[in-house]
């Protein structure tokens, strides 16, 4: 298991808190998921970034940046690449823009009976970040899959 390792500067955050709470918030969150998506990196190349090693099993090749929406707010990351091996993360699923958490509870406000431009002007009030209608409609569109496999399941006893 990796180790992390989040520097905060103390005087940064204070003067964040001072002003914006919710900016405090993002950063403190985009910081420790930087940490977290090295540590992965690191834990997948079995190597420290400029570290020789015999167990190496790929090279970095340097950084993206990606945005993702989240309950917080919209906030930039910074992804690592490998030369050979495609990176794979914990923090988000592939192609993934959104947390999991706000496409659950767009699902669930369709569920309920709310229309999508609803859904969509409800998270830009709540989160700060917009979803297009079409995007409610594609989390509708899985939803719908979803609960067809369940209905359509071999009933065993």
């Amino acid at each position: 298991m990796a180790q992390l390792n989040i520097t905060l500067n103390q005087e940064e955050i204070l003067q964040l808190l001072s002003k914006d709470h919710d900016q405090a918030f993002r950063e403190l969150l985009r910081k420790s998921l930087n940490s977290i998506l090295m540590a992965e990196s690191t834990a997948q190349l079995k190597a420290e970034p400029y570290e020789r090693s015999e167990e190496r099993t790929d090279s970095r090749n340097g950084t993206r940046e990606r945005d993702l929406k989240t309950r917080i707010g919209k906030i930039t990351l910074t992804v690592p690449r490998h030369r050979n091996i495609p990176f794979k993360t914990l923090v988000f699923d592939n192609y993934s823009r959104s947390e999991a958490a706000l496409i659950a509870s767009m699902a669930e406000m369709v569920v309920s009976g709310v229309a999508t431009r609803k859904v969509s002007n409800i998270m830009e009030t709540l989160c700060g970040t917009t979803f297009s209608k079409s995007s409610v409609s594609e989390v509708c569109k899985d939803l719908i899959e979803k609960v067809n496999e369940f209905k359509d399941r071999p009933l065993t006893g």
